[in-house]
């Protein structure tokens, strides 16, 4: 792969990323207005810094680990996933008709198609029967060789589009634009404890997720908003060990 193609695509997610760090610098702010914007942001950052990780490591991964990288790379889609379903189906619909969130699944098909494509391939490397992202299972099949180029070539095919949308969005839940709509603060802290209840609400096997937003958040930011003794301590000591062999490929 042309070294200008990644550093192409690197620039792409880099510049997504210190966007949404912008916003989302510090713990979480008291306004609601401004807290949805930096949960928004949080949100992305993650999802973006965690895509970066895979990036940078897809080519230099021992044989011998291949398995436990493909494992950690799943994570990301599967949280990209949940991300979306929970826009789709709860977030964006709380918003509605005062929020015009129409484009969201508009914007979601420019690049879900290659984002599955990805995880097709990243799952053909698993070992038949092996688990994966937050309860899924490879199924039966002839395992193929993992080949870290074609990772690559595979996050290009949409990494464009995908730091479009999530820019997009950030700049959509802007303070002043959620006021511009109507939303009163009664509704905005509603929606936040609605949302509350939802994260609670995930099963018992979700917390790989958690697990995963807590150790792909950048440090500049204290999201998710836990208290420190759960993002310094019970996630990466407690929830992490059960599925260390993945998360040794997350950021130091």
């Amino acid at each position: 792969m042309p070294l200008s193609a990644m550093a192409d695509t690197l620039q792409t997610l880099k510049t997504a990323l210190n966007t949404f760090l912008e916003v989302c610098h510090g713990p979480l702010p008291r306004d609601y207005y401004v807290a949805q914007h930096w949960g928004m942001a949080g949100a992305h950052a993650f999802l973006v810094n965690g895509l970066i990780s895979i990036y940078e490591q897809a080519t230099d991964i021992p044989a011998e680990k291949t398995d436990d990288f493909v494992g950690y790379a799943l994570q990301w889609t599967a949280a990209m996933h949940h991300h979306h379903y929970t826009e789709e189906t709860a977030f964006f619909p709380m918003l509605s008709p005062k929020f015009d969130s129409s484009f969201v699944k508009d914007e979601h098909e420019t690049f879900i198609p290659q984002i599955e494509a990805l995880q097709e391939y990243l799952v053909s490397c698993l070992p038949s029967d092996a688990p994966y992202g937050h309860d899924s299972f490879a199924g039966t099949h002839e395992q193929q060789e993992y080949v870290g180029t074609r990772v690559l070539a595979l996050i290009d095919a949409f990494v464009e589009d995908l730091c479009k949308h999530l820019v997009h969005e950030v700049e959509l839940m802007e303070p002043g634009k959620l006021r511009a709509t109507g939303l009163t603060e009664v509704e905005m802290k509603a929606i936040a404890d609605e949302m509350l209840r939802y994260s609670k609400s995930m099963p018992l096997r979700m917390t790989t997720l958690l697990t995963y937003a807590t150790l792909l958040s950048p440090k500049e930011t204290e999201f998710p908003p836990f208290p420190a003794f759960v993002r310094k301590y019970l996630v990466p000591h407690v929830l992490a060990f059960p599925h260390r062999r993945l998360w040794q490929f997350a950021p130091k």
